[in-house]
């Protein structure tokens, strides 16, 4: 009697990408290419100027989750300022009933990619205003 081949990691990804919906697809995608972009970073010599590339909902994501040296920026803004997480997200523009910006603070769960984009930039903003 013959073994069964086991499948390789790459059909194993292959398999997987058909089954998965849009959503977990881009959100691969953007991993990828988070990591990407990462790597390219960390070959180039520091030259003195900002690190911060136009893009960057890169570099405070990873997909739909919060880098934990993003929720570190997010806090140190909303201490300086004398914010809540539902303040904030009242300055994004959502509700300020919205409690998913709490949720991926404390207990780094996901966050849509539209609040993402907005963080960011809200980010950027207030990190230079300091």
């Amino acid at each position: 009697m013959s073994k069964k081949e086991k499948p390789s990691p790459l059909k194993k990804l292959l398999k997987a990408w058909t089954s998965a919906g849009p959503e977990e697809r881009q959100a691969f995608l953007d991993l990828v290419s988070a990591e990407a972009r990462a790597h390219t970073a960390a070959a180039v010599p520091p030259s003195g100027h900002d690190p911060l590339p136009g893009d960057a909902a890169a570099l405070i994501a990873n997909g739909r989750y919060l880098l934990p040296s993003t929720i570190e920026r997010i806090e140190s803004v909303m201490r300086a300022r004398r914010l809540s997480p539902s303040g904030v997200m009242a300055e994004l523009g959502f509700s300020s009933r919205d409690p998913s910006l709490t949720r991926a603070l404390a207990m780094k769960a996901a966050l849509r990619l539209s609040v993402i984009a907005v963080l960011a930039e809200w980010l950027a903003r207030h990190e230079s205003a300091s």
